[in-house]
């Protein structure tokens, strides 16, 4: 019954949601800068990612970029007209609210959330009844919207959107509504709240069968979480730390031993190469304190190591001290929740080590927005790689029909949910020489060249030949 009454709520909502750029807790102040933008230009799809670029020089990828415009062109704040894009009147009046009465410019964004995406009832109501650790709304989302989240990403960036709007606010690692949090979640359900029961947490296992990538990273940091709290010598982590970084594509080298660093990993990429230097520290308490560390020595194995980066990986760290130091040295204390996240991320889109260095920069607690980074690009190339089949069965079915079948057409044939550039980019994708899965006839239609099972094969085929998990080491 539960899950019927759900879906008959959610049936017309977006499943995917998107974070923007420029920190957590600022997507709301992004997407006024944003509208503001187009409300004074006359601005085209290019100049929108260009603007992106030039205003978050650390956006991760086009990519990236094609997924936060796409998900804002779903609040119908603005419309592509003529190859412009302009603010709907709905835009308008959000511009001109902000300036006016930014309280109520607010509400009118988590009004088209809750209305339009998917789990923003199911949250405001979870957390009406208190305060809530990040896995406990992940597991209750996933309950209440039937969905198979493997990562946090789509958890993280709902509950990120409303710290943005001002609803939730982080207490530790807690997160609960503020003041106008409560007198929102009353204002969209009314004051008795919303008819939706909350359940009870879900047994934990049961799930279906997992890809085996995704697999091989649940069991990495499964692993990861036990030997974190496991005490004693610490190797166990230590090789359980080496198996996460090399999964993550790094060149991993474990050297342990009294007086030497753990893991040594380094990022091969020619002249663009760097090099991170691992201390994993395992805690029966599951709190790794400042008494822990000692950084002179984590400096000159640094050194020693020419590494770039140093990391401590760990279950949990202490405040305090621990962090200011660990900031002072440049020296990054990396979660191994936080590393969950990453593992499994990169078992869904397999994100290049350029991506991941921001991450090691700088040092302290991981920073979330870079984090939120890192997760929105691995979010936005498998929905990208998901498009690609939407693409290819949306061409085959309308091929023999009356009128071109362009990126313009299959905009509005996916109703919308894809920004242009994205169509683009996955067109270009198709009907590329390798992958020659769609043609284009002299009038600009796209066509299909290939059954979708020669397409499969195709594909299988290029992951055979591609497989570079036996080439000889240089």
């Amino acid at each position: 019954m539960w899950n019927m009454i759900i879906a008959a709520n959610n049936a017309n909502k977006y499943a995917s949601e998107y974070p923007l750029p420029g920190g957590v807790e600022q997507y709301f102040d992004t997407l006024v800068a944003l509208l503001r933008y187009i409300r004074d230009n006359n601005v085209t799809p290019d100049d929108l990612s260009k603007w992106m670029f030039d205003t978050f020089p650390n956006a991760s990828g086009q990519i990236a970029v094609n997924g936060y415009i796409a998900t804002l062109n779903r609040l119908g704040l603005w419309l592509q007209q003529d190859n412009l894009i302009r603010l709907t009147p709905e835009g308008t009046a959000f511009v001109t609210k902000v300036e006016s009465d930014s309280a109520e410019a607010r509400r009118m964004v988590i009004e088209i959330k809750h209305r339009d995406f998917l789990g923003y009832d199911v949250l405001f109501k979870l957390l009406g009844e208190g305060p809530r650790s990040l896995d406990d709304i992940h597991e209750y989302l996933k309950e209440a919207l039937a969905v198979d989240w493997k990562s946090k990403n789509q958890t993280t960036f709902r509950v990120n959107w409303l710290r943005s709007l001002g609803y939730v606010e982080k207490d530790g690692k807690e997160y609960r509504l503020t003041a106008d949090g409560k007198a929102t979640f009353h204002k969209l359900n009314g004051p008795a709240g919303t008819t939706i029961t909350i359940p009870k947490p879900p047994e934990k296992g049961g799930e279906g069968v997992l890809a085996p990538l995704v697999k091989r990273a649940t069991e990495i940091a499964d692993r990861l979480d036990k030997l974190a709290l496991a005490g004693g010598d610490g190797r166990e982590f230590e090789e359980a730390t080496e198996a996460a970084f090399k999964f993550l594509g790094f060149e991993t080298q474990l050297i342990s031993g009294s007086g030497n660093p753990d893991v040594l990993a380094t990022a091969a990429m020619g002249e663009k190469t760097y090099r991170v230097l691992i201390d994993s520290k395992s805690r029966t308490s599951g709190v790794v304190q400042q008494n822990d560390v000692n950084f002179l020595v984590l400096e000159k194995q640094k050194q020693n190591a020419s590494a770039d980066h140093v990391a401590i990986v760990g279950a949990g760290f202490a405040g305090g001290q621990l962090a200011e130091f660990a900031a002072k040295n440049q020296v990054r204390l990396l979660s191994t929740s936080d590393l969950r996240e990453l593992l499994l991320a990169h078992a869904e889109s397999a994100f290049p080590l350029d991506v991941l260095r921001p991450l090691f920069q700088g040092g302290g607690a991981t920073d979330e927005g870079v984090l939120s980074e890192i997760l929105t690009s691995a979010d936005s190339k498998s929905e990208v790689m998901l498009l690609a089949r939407k693409v290819f069965a949306a061409v085959k079915e309308f091929q023999d029909k009356a009128g071109a079948i362009h990126t313009d057409s299959l905009y509005y044939i996916l109703k919308c949910e894809h920004s242009l550039p994205t169509i683009r980019l996955t067109v270009d994708f198709l009907k590329s020489d390798l992958i020659g899965a769609l043609g284009e006839t002299e009038r600009g239609s796209l066509y299909t060249r290939v059954s979708p099972t020669t397409l499969t094969n195709k594909l299988s085929q290029i992951t055979r030949v591609m497989d570079l998990s036996e080439m000889p080491k240089t």
